[in-house]
Order: C-alpha cells, then sequence, then structure tokens
C-alpha cells in the first residue's frame, strides 16, 4: 500500500491501537528508565504514514527506522497500515526496548491482525543513535522520530545517519513548532543534508490532547546552502535533560525543571 489507509486496513489498525494499549497497561505503561516519552494518537500516526506513503513512497519495499522507539507504536503501525518489509527501532533504555519485545509478542499470540507476524519484522535495538554500529540501516528508505525533548548529540547523530545513507527517501519528525527559521534549513543545520519540506500538519499526543508538528520531509538530490540563522537550533527542537516534565506536572515541579541550555553555534 502506497496510498492513504484502505477500509480493510483501518480497522486492522483499529485492532492494533486495541491491542497496544491493553497490552501497554499490563506492562505497566511506557515510561522506562532514561529519555523521554511521548506518542501521537492514531489519527496523527495515519496522517504521518500516509504522508510519507504519498510524498516518499512508503510501501511494502520500505524499511522504516523510528529513532527513541519507545514501545514501537509507529513501527508496528506502519507494518499493518502500510505493509512496509521491515521496520527497525533504536531505543536507549533498556526497560522500554524490554517492554517493546514483549508487547509485539503478546500482539502476535492474539492473532487479530489478519494473521501476520509483527515480531519478525522489528528489530528492537537498545543503543544510543550515536552508536550507529549497533544497528543495521543500510537498508533504511524512511525515518520517524518524536523528537521533542531529544538532546542535541541525538540529533546530529541522527542527521549523520540520514546524511550518509544512499536509500533514504523520506524523513518525519513530530515537534513543536518551527518559527523563525525554515525546517529545511534547521535539518540542515543537524546535519541530515538537503531535505525537502513536502508536508507539515498539527498533530495530537496520546492522552494530553497537547498539539504538536508534524515535519514531511524529502530526500533531496541538490544542493542546499544554508542561509545565516536568526534563531539557535534549540527554537527548533529545544534541547532537555533526561529528566522531562510531561504535560501533567505541577506548577512546583515545573519550576524545578531544567532549565534551557543554549546551544553554541
Amino acid at each position: 500500500i502506497t496510498g492513504p489507509s484502505t477500509a480493510a486496513f483501518a480497522m486492522s489498525v483499529r485492532a492494533l491501537y486495541s491491542l497496544m494499549q491493553s497490552g501497554e497497561a499490563r506492562l505497566g505503561g511506557g515510561e522506562g528508565m532514561q529519555g523521554i516519552y511521548g506518542s501521537i494518537t492514531q489519527a496523527s500516526m495515519s496522517r504521518v504514514l500516509d504522508a510519507l506513503a504519498a510524498e516518499t513512497a512508503l510501501g511494502p519495499d520500505s524499511v522504516m527506522l523510528d529513532v527513541g522507539a519507545g514501545l514501537g507504536r509507529p513501527l508496528m503501525h506502519a507494518l499493518v497500515s502500510h505493509d512496509i518489509k521491515r521496520a527497525v527501532g533504536i531505543e536507549l533504555d533498556d526497560v522500554k526496548v524490554a517492554k517493546a519485545r514483549a508487547l509485539v509478542r503478546n500482539i502476535d499470540r492474539a492473532n487479530r491482525i489478519d494473521g501476520r507476524q509483527l515480531a519478525p519484522c522489528i528489530d528492537y535495538v537498545c543503543s544510543d543513535i550515536a552508536d550507529a554500529k549497533a544497528v543495521h540501516t543500510d537498508d533504511v528508505t524512511h525515518c520517524y522520530s518524536f523528537w521533542e525533548g531529544v538532546p542535541p548529540d541525538a540529533k546530529e547523530a541522527f542527521g549523520r545517519l540520514v546524511q550518509k545513507s544512499d536509500a533514504v527517501q523520506g524523513v518525519a519528525v513530530v515537534q513543536r513548532a518551527v518559527r523563525g527559521e525554515s525546517p529545511e534549513q534547521c535539518m540542515h543545520g543537524w546535519g541530515f543534508g538537503s531535505l525537502v519540506l513536502v508536508n507539515t500538519f498539527a498533530v495530537s499526543m496520546a492522552g494530553s490532547g497537547r498539539k504538536m508538528t508534524a515535519y514531511i520531509f524529502r530526500r533531496d538530490s541538490g544542493v542546499l546552502t544554508p542561509s545565516p540563522r536568526t534563531l539557535p537550533l534549540e527554537e527548533f527542537c529545544t534541547p532537555k535533560t533526561q529528566e522531562t516534565v510531561t504535560d501533567d506536572a505541577t506548577p512546583r515541579d515545573r519550576a524545578k525543571a531544567p532549565k534551557r541550555r543554549r546551544l553554541s553555534l
């Protein structure tokens, strides 16, 4: 499938999300010991994947990478809705990786996703993105990350991975809205090379309903010349420490939150 989800696949996606929600509850939630945790709604993720399909040919021959994969919801969604060939999730937190592996096994045992087994198609890797040698990414064609709060060195490592790849066709990131500079220039500043913004739209976080923005990029063979920055990179994706303040934090929690760290450009 390379276009928007059909009714049959939409039914499978609904079944998948029902299994993911009940399975996540049995595992004690999606939190781990470190890093950030955030996911967008089923409808929002469907829109991201459909945009990748329409603009960058996400489909049965695709291999999708999720940086900061958490419990692997986007990867399982892509396997079911767009029938991608393989999925790779990189996650720093070993607790989340263990939960992700258990979750996909439980979903496979339920056997409600048109008989397809997902676990053999997903490679969960417990690793820092900077340690690219630990991950087989040579055939990755599409990349996704909910990277609000991801530290600068991880974004730069992600950028290097994309830039050196001959296979990557599309990149999608979810974060707060970009202000003061074009998203293409911001991604170039993180080392992604030349990307073309082909779509952008608002998405909602699961649970809180907090609004974020999805940016869909297509790989460009041309050369992008950086323009003078009007804002530091932190305005594109504010770096945070491992101790992330959640949407339901109290005023006292927010007062204790780590201050923004300004980058040297």
